[in-house]
């Protein structure tokens, strides 16, 4: 019995424990990978074919609610609710480019230096911001070149997933009413 309550209150721990999921994506002409810790997920690098599995027939039950669904009102109730347990997220992105024209960069870069708000209002419907950095840095050079560089936190609990998940459950569900 002891062994019971021991292991009922590791799980309570560990469903209540905030886990940090570390994402880096970097893209370059060159180059580009996304890593979810170390572990490189896509990369430039081929690795070798496999052969494909059996596809699974679709389930009816989910493809009927993901059909019903639909993401304007979703975006606008979800910014109507305010969640109290929202994961925390930490983010840092930067964003380097050439175009093949100094001017082009120039006016470019004006018109880039107004997407960050955008970007985050959009992040704080999903997430509380603890650290929000997002640098755009033009390089004057007379040939083309991008390079994106992103580092991101995110602080999850599987309590926090599934309450997120039955608030918008309820939601779309409560939608036809």
């Amino acid at each position: 019995m002891k062994l019971f309550f021991i292991i009922l209150v590791i799980i309570i721990f560990l469903l209540f424990m905030p886990i940090p999921i570390k994402i880096i994506i970097h893209y370059s002409p060159e180059d580009y990978y996304i890593k979810i810790y170390k572990l490189t997920i896509m990369s430039k690098k081929r690795p070798p074919k496999r052969d494909k599995p059996v596809v699974k027939k679709e389930r009816k039950f989910f493809s009927n609610i993901y059909k019903n669904i639909n993401y304007k009102s979703l975006l606008s109730k979800m910014y109507s609710l305010n969640l109290r347990f929202k994961p925390p997220l930490k983010l840092n992105f930067f964003f380097y480019y050439s175009l093949n024209d100094a001017a082009r960069t120039a006016i470019f870069y004006g018109v880039l230096c107004q997407v960050p708000p955008l970007i985050y209002i959009f992040l704080k419907f999903i997430f509380k911001i603890n650290k929000f950095n997002l640098s755009i840095n033009p390089i004057f050079e007379d040939k083309f070149s991008l390079r994106i560089e992103s580092s991101s936190i995110i602080f999850l609990s599987f309590a926090n997933i599934i309450y997120m998940t039955i608030i918008i459950f309820k939601k779309v569900l409560n939608k036809g009413r």
